[in-house]
């Protein structure tokens, strides 16, 4: 089987949060337009990058203080941190 060529006006690598609409927009100007991306759709930030790493960091900083809240005299029970509901929340929170 012989390779198939593809001739583009314009390809645009990475589907990240600038990707998308460059790509729609060029589309749009008339260019055939070719968008490549290897893992994440909307890119690194929003499926693994800033928002879930601000949830995370926020519930590391919550469960540091609580673990400290004695140092503070404020006493409660033990401290423990539910991971598959941090994460949960990192896909719902923004």
């Amino acid at each position: 089987m012989q390779p198939i060529e593809e001739r583009y006006d314009a390809i645009v690598i990475g589907a990240g949060q600038a990707g998308g609409p460059l790509s729609t927009a060029l589309a749009q100007a008339g260019y055939k337009t070719a968008l490549v991306e290897r893992e994440h759709v909307g890119g690194t930030c929003v499926n693994e990058g800033c928002s879930p790493t601000k949830t995370m960091v926020a519930s590391a900083r919550v469960a540091y203080l609580a673990h400290r809240a004695a140092d503070l005299g404020v006493h409660d029970g033990p401290v423990s941190i539910d991971l598959a509901r941090v994460r949960n929340a990192a896909c719902t929170w923004s």
